[in-house]
């Protein structure tokens, strides 16, 4: 359930006014600008925050908002300030508790004081309207979807477009839905003239209506990319021409020693995308580059 963060200053938070292709491990260089002064946009992407009420609180030996303030302060001092954050789920810690959106709204103030808007796509641990009721200025009914949120970006390369995979009935699974999916698809031939970027919590294999949805991204040859989070597996495939990248948990990891834990710096092109991982703590993977071209 993708929402995009009006610009929120701490201060009125606590006085109460805010209630196709290949992909390789290269150098940065290539179809980007450094080489061919292509113009590029900045983002930021963060998967699987899972932040908590509590900021004190440990999860596998691993403290989420101090991972999201690390990241925050990372990202803050880029001499070279993103378009915005976006975040495939899950945003908040286990059950989407109303002291955990309080929390979120607490951390993010400061990238929106920036003039840094943050998008979101809720997963299966968020909770819409413990959600909704601690971000006041967002508007459920203002969705194109009903009880969906969904939102179209679009930018000078490409267009992103935020679904919403939460299925609140079921717990675990994601489910975009038959009135998602017309949206998505009139939405996606009304933008033909850029690459189209998907973004959404759950990977393919766990939507309930997987074959239902890929029926209408696979045809429509301006979609270049799928990006989630869910698994907290860092790794990349390709499906129809089409990348399926799977981002890194900031969170906490499944299996201790094993999986990064960071955030992904991006530059998108009319060609592809550029994503260098940065980890939070040491790893092999800090500071792996991958760069994603279309060949359709």
């Amino acid at each position: 359930m993708p929402i995009t963060f009006p610009t929120i200053k701490r201060r009125d938070f606590l006085t109460g006014t805010l209630a196709a292709g290949l992909f390789a491990v290269i150098s940065p260089k290539g179809i980007f600008a450094e080489e061919t002064k292509e113009p590029t946009d900045h983002w930021v992407f963060l998967s699987d925050t899972h932040v908590p009420g509590n900021p004190n609180q440990v999860n596998h030996d691993s403290n989420p908002n101090k991972n999201f303030v690390a990241v925050r302060e990372a990202v803050l001092k880029l001499t070279d300030k993103p378009k915005g954050i976006i975040v495939t789920g899950d945003f908040a810690h286990l059950e989407g508790k109303p002291e955990d959106y309080q929390q979120l709204a607490l951390q993010v103030a400061p990238y929106t004081e920036a003039d840094i808007p943050v998008h979101v796509a809720l997963g299966n641990h968020d909770r819409l309207n413990p959600f909704f009721n601690a971000f006041t200025q967002i508007k459920k009914e203002n969705s194109p979807v009903l009880n969906k949120h969904v939102l179209v970006l679009e930018t000078p390369n490409c267009n992103l477009f935020l679904l919403d995979s939460l299925f609140e009935e079921e717990g675990v699974s994601g489910y975009f839905g038959r009135p998602q999916r017309s949206w998505l698809a009139k939405e996606l031939d009304a933008r033909k003239d850029k690459p189209a970027i998907l973004f959404a919590h759950h990977n393919l294999e766990d939507l309930v209506d997987e074959k239902w949805f890929w029926k209408v991204v696979q045809p429509r040859k301006q979609v270049k990319a799928y990006i989630y989070g869910h698994t907290h597996v860092y790794q990349q495939s390709i499906r129809d021409d089409i990348h399926l990248i799977n981002l890194p948990a900031l969170g906490w990891e499944f299996q201790k020693g094993g999986q990064p834990l960071g955030w992904s710096d991006v530059f998108l092109s009319k060609n592809g995308i550029r994503l260098t991982l940065h980890t939070i703590k040491e790893h092999p993977k800090n500071n792996d580059v991958r760069q994603f071209t279309w060949l359709r």
